[in-house]
């Protein structure tokens, strides 16, 4: 042990683990200003329960320890680990905003109140992250959790919407799992293997175990140095064994050798003492009085413990009985008899009541009950009103499992994908949609199982099978239900818009208008639907129709109507109406706490200010839409962000991190079946090439953008917005003939809509690619004026970058330094990097001094995450308002918020929303 470390008592003791020790010690001593999470993940026995008592130990003499455990059983229980962690903090609820309070308290179980609309799991998270930072108010927090692998999903919901906030509040997060824990996501994750030769031999003498050297080889290809197996396994040892004078038993295959030393001292005890054990593995919460009163009624007592207490195996804590390790307690219920367990659940369902004695219920059987199924039906209606929708899908699913009537059980799978949905599982809500499907017979039953199915599927980025499945359920059900069938129908567009499908969007759409009669979601689709085509008259009219309907109604009930709304009002360059809409949706979303309709809104949001020039703006709503969708696991959305990042980061010149962007937005789901993925990525990696000064790279990406695009028949440039690089990105590759033939193309495609900026870049295009210097002299001001009515300050620096590239070039240098100029000032407020390098170069060759570097101005000075504190605080919101909507605490939006008033030399909420309004971001 280094001279540097605390010495550990005897019950924490360490040998090696220097990496794992380093770790932990950084994240500690960074406390008093910042905090952060820290995964330790490794194999049972490895040690990871140890390194947690050293970081108590560490912590404890400084700041204030909090520690919970996640335990096997108790993972069907609401918020479970979340409420013990949380009750000794109930004295900071109080600095909670009172909307979240509410729900945290209701999904806790501390009040008999219900928000009106139901119990937000992200006002929760939200709420967990205040009551926390409250905590953390003077002293720093640590948070210990062990077993995360079986923590209960809505509490590891909210453990993993922690994981990425807690660095800004000072809080120590750290949590340890098995390697079976998929990557939660937010958490710097240090793999604990085994110890080496040297460690295991000094483990071994530290307990009076000590071998001789010829032996320990034998036992570390065994125990692969995990100190657990090592230690039991060593135990079993004669002195004899141990030496080398006998040879070894047997040892048991990879995969049983960290429970088989357990179990041979299970089978060792006494019967009752192996039964009552099985009581005490089976127990939800084993204390005393519960554990005697069980025992009792299966004619045992506490004394057939006590030769279990005597092996170390159990303790007793309080009062409580625990196992010695987490592992014992899936052990000690496998190595008895299926009947003995089965009579565990009954006898501990008798002194229960609620939830845990449906749960207890259901596992005392082996075949469907529907007075068992009903009992989880219960469990699973009061866990969803609390907020817990993953412990009521899972309640939901064993009901299902348990019912003996078909139909019922398809209705209950139903309920529990739907609620699996609500929680973010969206991969489990498609396969119980599957399933449901495969018992149902009723056809309406059907259909309402394929809708929730397509949406999951949506989600998920399964969107061709997402499109398949709507379409063929919309017809199924044609003939019973045209209600059903239109909402199938509407709800096709959906990914047949997201995989660039105008035919098939545009026939779902007007077949739901033919079985609805017109209905408002037949409308929307119909909306969507067209402004994927070059048909720009009809779109308009059905926005406008749209828009007008949408005035009396509620964003906080219609969220999608008008992000859709929205969405489409972007594709026609209705800029206006798409703000207008968008600031709606997200006040909607702030009343709800909606975290999908927040993912849709701040990702329409960045497109925006994209077009419009916005880009800091762009960014950081990029930013917020990718974590939502990411904690959601809408993987579509996720993806979109991942690209809408990337194509900023290109313009910018980040080219390593758009090529980091674009291979993650591939990463978590395969999109190479979706065509508008692959064009959308091709369009990036074109702009990153062409940004790089790589032309001919990127004439390679955005000819293949080109051709997927073209391949999708789609008739609105703007869904494919890369058209005004492929022109230029030819010319500059030397391929003359293929920058006409795109010209020609993009020149079609503006006359036929009549859009100001497809008639920009048409007319860019042409200046590009013509001979003659009048031709080119007139499209440059056709591409200008359209310009000028429609700003696009990104495409219109690019224009007058090139008019001043092509005026230089025909030696009229002085003529072209205004445009230069003009290029330059535009591209440095953009913080487009390679562009004002091209233009001080053209300055240079014009004789022009190069201009001074411009420093960041008004916005462009803040994070990302200042610039959303600071657009929301000048709309007029609250701390409290902001953290909610943010998905912060409200000390974060606080910190954020002086330091934005630093950077803009501003002291007053009044000073932040005048420079808000003056940057345009009222």
């Amino acid at each position: 042990m280094s001279p540097d470390r605390p010495r550990l008592s005897a019950d924490v003791e360490f040998v090696g683990r220097d990496r794992e020790r380093t770790s932990l010690e950084q994240l500690l001593d960074g406390l008093p200003t910042a905090g952060g999470a820290l995964l330790v993940r490794g194999d049972p026995g490895v040690g990871k329960t140890t390194l947690l008592d050293y970081a108590e130990q560490l912590g404890a003499p400084k700041f204030p320890v909090l520690r919970v455990r996640g335990v096997e059983t108790e993972m069907s229980l609401p918020f479970a680990a979340l409420g013990e962690l949380l009750l000794p903090l109930r004295r900071h609820f109080g600095a909670v905003p009172r909307a979240q309070r509410e729900n945290l308290e209701a999904a806790l179980a501390l009040s008999e109140r219900t928000p009106r609309s139901g119990v937000n799991p992200y006002a929760v998270c939200v709420a967990t992250l205040n009551v926390l930072a409250s905590a953390a108010n003077p002293d720093p927090l640590v948070m210990l959790v062990d077993d995360l692998q079986w923590v209960d999903p809505d509490s590891g919901q909210v453990f993993r919407f922690l994981a990425r906030r807690v660095a800004s509040d000072r809080i120590a997060f750290v949590a340890a799992s098995r390697t079976t824990l998929d990557d939660p996501g937010g958490f710097t994750t240090v793999e604990m293997r085994g110890m080496d030769e040297a460690e295991c031999s000094e483990v071994l003498r530290s307990r009076g175990l000590a071998v001789e050297a010829g032996v320990l080889p034998a036992l570390m290809s065994f125990s692969r140095g995990n100190p657990l197996i090592l230690l039991e396994f060593t135990s079993r040892l004669s002195p004899a064994q141990r030496r080398g004078d006998q040879p070894l038993p047997r040892s048991p295959a990879a995969g049983q050798r960290a429970e088989e030393g357990w179990a041979a001292r299970l089978r060792a005890l006494p019967e009752p003492t192996h039964r009552a054990l099985a009581l005490v593995a089976a127990a939800r919460e084993p204390t005393i009085d519960a554990l005697e009163q069980a025992l009792t009624a299966t004619g045992l007592s506490l004394h057939d413990l006590t030769p279990a207490e005597e092996g170390r195996l159990v303790t007793i804590d309080e009062d409580r009985y625990e196992f010695v390790h987490p592992i014992l307690r899936s052990v000690a219920l496998r190595t008895v008899t299926a009947a003995v367990r089965r009579g565990a659940y009954r006898v501990l369902a008798e002194g229960a009541t609620g939830a845990v004695r449906a749960w207890y219920r259901a596992s005392a059987v082996t075949r469907p009950d529907e007075d068992v199924a009903a009992g989880l039906v219960t469990a699973a209606v009061e866990a969803g009103q609390c907020g817990s929708y993953l412990a009521a899908a899972h309640a939901w699913h064993r009901a299902a499992e348990l019912t003996p009537e078909s139909e019922r059980s398809a209705t209950r799978l139903l309920d529990a994908a739907r609620n699996a949905l609500l929680g973010g599982a969206c991969d489990e809500a498609a396969a119980w949609c599957h399933r449901a499907q495969a018992v149902a017979t009723d056809p309406r039953l059907r259909a309402d199982i394929a809708l929730l199915h397509g949406q999951a599927l949506t989600w998920m980025g399964r969107i061709r099978e997402a499109l398949s499945l709507l379409v063929a359920a919309a017809e199924l059900a044609a003939p019973l239900d045209t209600t059903r069938a239109a909402l199938l129908a509407a709800a096709a567009v959906v990914p047949a818009q997201m995989s660039a499908e105008p035919v098939a969007a545009e026939r779902s759409a007007r077949r739901a208008m033919e079985l609805s009669g017109g209905d408002s979601s037949a409308r929307l689709a119909l909306c969507q639907a067209l402004c994927m085509t070059d048909r720009n008259e009809e779109a308009n009219v059905a926005i406008d129709r749209m828009i007008a309907e949408l005035a009396p109604a509620d964003p906080a009930t219609a969220a999608m109507v008008f992000g859709g709304v929205a969405h489409a009002s972007l594709a026609l360059d209705r800029f206006d109406d798409s703000q207008r809409l968008l600031h709606q949706l997200l006040d909607g979303a702030r009343r709800t706490g909606d975290p999908a309709a927040y993912a849709y809104a701040f990702g329409l949001r960045s497109e925006l200010g994209w077009r419009t020039g916005q880009w800091s703006a762009a960014y950081a709503d990029g930013l917020e839409s990718l974590a939502k969708a990411a904690a959601l696991r809408h993987r579509g959305t996720e993806a979109v962000a991942h690209l809408a990042l990337a194509k900023v980061d290109a313009a910018r010149g980040d080219h390593a991190t758009c090529e980091r962007r674009v291979a993650e937005a591939f990463e978590s789901t395969d999109f190479s079946h979706v065509r508008s993925m692959r064009f959308l990525r091709a369009g990036v990696l074109g702009l990153n090439s062409l940004s790089a000064g790589a032309c001919a790279d990127a004439a390679v990406h955005l000819a293949h953008a080109h051709e997927l695009f073209v391949r999708c028949e789609l008739g609105n440039l703007n869904t494919g917005w890369f058209a005004g690089e492929l022109v230029e990105a030819h010319v500059r590759a030397g391929n003359p003939a293929a920058a006409r033939d795109a010209m020609v193309w993009i020149e079609g495609c503006a006359r036929r809509t009549g859009m100001l900026w497809q008639i920009a870049i048409a007319a860019r295009g042409r200046a590009l690619v013509a001979d003659d210097p009048d031709e080119i002299e007139a499209a440059f001001r056709t591409a200008l004026d359209a310009h000028e009515r429609h700003p696009a300050p990104f495409d219109q620096a690019r224009t007058l970058l090139c008019q001043g590239e092509w005026l230089r070039r025909a030696r009229r240098k002085a003529q072209s330094r205004a445009p230069l100029l003009a290029a330059h000032r535009t591209f440095s407020q953009l913080g487009a990097r390679p562009w004002v390098e091209r233009c001080v170069a053209e300055l240079a060759a014009s004789g022009h001094a190069p201009p001074g570097d411009q420093p960041a101005g008004g916005l462009d000075r803040l994070s990302p995450q200042e610039l959303q504190v600071a657009r929301m605080v000048a709309e007029g919101l609250t701390n409290a308002e902001v953290g909610a909507a943010l998905f912060i605490s409200a000390k974060t939006v606080e910190a954020h918020l002086t330091h934005a008033y630093r950077k803009l030399g501003v002291r007053s909420r009044a000073g932040l929303t005048r420079v808000v309004t003056e940057c345009g971001l009222d």
